[in-house]
């Protein structure tokens, strides 16, 4: 087989893992889906806990899947944007409004909860 069949099949398979993986998270709960997201804008994150667009918490969920393109990030911007009304909705993220779609931020209390790990029980209202 010539190198640049295998190089065509790698690159299929890692396109189809990651549109696997978009669908998984498509599916998951909001509240869980938060939560993840909730390590994307904390210290550890790819901003280290700066303001961070949409499109980079897409990407941050799909780290591990080289193979997914910018289109297909994409796909996850509306269940990204729900978890991160969720987050609002708990005080714990806050967005900042610089062009039409706003960037987001951690807030104090966020930091905090982060830090204790206690972002499922306060989604919960605990």
């Amino acid at each position: 087989m010539s190198p640049l069949f295998r190089r065509n099949e790698e690159k299929a398979a890692r396109k189809a893992a990651a549109n696997q993986e978009i669908e998984r998270l498509r599916a998951v709960p909001v509240d869980d889906l938060a939560t993840d997201l909730m390590s994307a804008l904390g210290p550890d994150g790819p901003t280290r806990g700066t303001s961070i667009r949409v499109q980079q918490l897409c990407e941050y969920l799909l780290r591990d899947y080289p193979g997914a393109g910018q289109m297909d990030t994409l796909n996850l911007s509306a269940p990204v944007n729900r978890a991160l009304d969720r987050l609002e909705g708990a005080g714990l993220v806050a967005p900042i409004s610089v062009t039409r779609t706003p960037v987001w931020r951690i807030t104090p209390l966020g930091e905090s909860i982060l830090a204790e790990g206690d972002v499922r029980e306060r989604l919960r209202g605990r």
